[in-house]
């Protein structure tokens, strides 16, 4: 039985169709699928509901998928152990949308030049969410928001930078903050988010009560809403947002209780404390 089965297997349990996991594994769908049914075959149990375009983990899938993972984890352990710097095999990263532009193309070049034989597995989501598969043993490593409570002692935390909250609007009305936010449209990055946090705080603690006319999940698309003119908003000053810009007026919340902190979150037991130390060491050059 082919190591490859088992990485299919999974891919198809966390994106829950065949065709999503053959693209991100590069195959065609006929080959993911076969690949489940070899395993299927060998076991003797289905291992999918492969009802309607999805793909659900049967109950015997489910608890097979654990040791599938560790039987993954440990085979490409085994290219680091017999690699002196321990720098290769693959690492899986999670990382939140703006890191994925604005941190990670200059740290995988540094990465690249650092650790060549090392695989770096990246997969974006939102910081709750990585985090979750941080815990579960699904992920090595993640980049996200910092959330507005201490996480656990058993993870480390190495924060990479912090982002200071931003009023951004165009030709609107009003002079100061409050009067900016008070008679404009506001768009609402995800209060529920953790990295929608400071603007909630700073909102509540300003006592400035208002209703959103829209509320989004992503900075970018905020910013583009800005420009067009249809409203302000708060956000924090993700890598690729220029305060300098033509486009927009951008007026800094300097107190730094209201500041997003994004940082790179591992487990304190981890297994592979080479590719950490040079991971590390890559993020800072997105510092200089």
């Amino acid at each position: 039985m082919e190591i490859r089965y088992f990485e299919s297997l999974i891919c198809v349990a966390e994106y829950g169709s065949i065709a999503r996991a053959a693209r991100k594994q590069n195959l065609t769908a006929a080959a993911v699928g076969q690949r489940i049914a070899l395993l299927e075959s060998h076991f003797d149990i289905a291992l999918l509901d492969r009802r309607a375009r999805s793909a659900v983990p049967t109950e015997a899938c489910s608890q097979l998928l654990p040791l599938a993972r560790h039987i993954v984890s440990s085979f490409h352990e085994m290219g680091a152990v017999l690699e002196p710097s321990g720098l290769s095999g693959k690492y899986s990263l999670g990382v939140i949308p703006t890191a994925l532009t604005g941190i990670l193309p200059v740290t995988i070049r540094r990465l690249a030049k650092l650790a060549p034989k090392l695989v770096l597995e990246i997969k974006p989501g939102t910081s709750e969410t990585l985090f979750t598969e941080l815990s579960d043993g699904k992920l090595d490593a993640v980049i996200i928001a910092l959330p507005p409570f201490d996480l656990p002692d058993r993870f480390v935390v190495d924060v990479i930078r912090e982002e200071p909250l931003v009023l951004l609007s165009k030709k609107s009305a009003g002079n100061s903050p409050r009067e900016i936010l008070e008679n404009n449209p506001y768009i609402c990055f995800d209060p529920r988010s953790w990295a929608g946090n400071g603007a909630v705080s700073y909102l509540k603690e300003e006592g400035i009560q208002i209703e959103p006319f829209y509320e989004l999940d992503a900075l970018e698309p905020i910013e583009k809403l800005v420009v067009e003119g249809m409203g302000v908003s708060l956000v924090p000053q993700w890598p690729d947002l220029k305060l300098n810009s033509r486009r927009l007026n951008c007026h800094v919340i300097k107190d730094r209780r209201y500041k997003r902190k994004m940082a790179m979150v591992t487990k304190d037991d981890s297994t592979r404390p080479q590719v950490l130390e040079v991971l590390r060491d890559s993020l800072k050059s997105t510092q200089r």
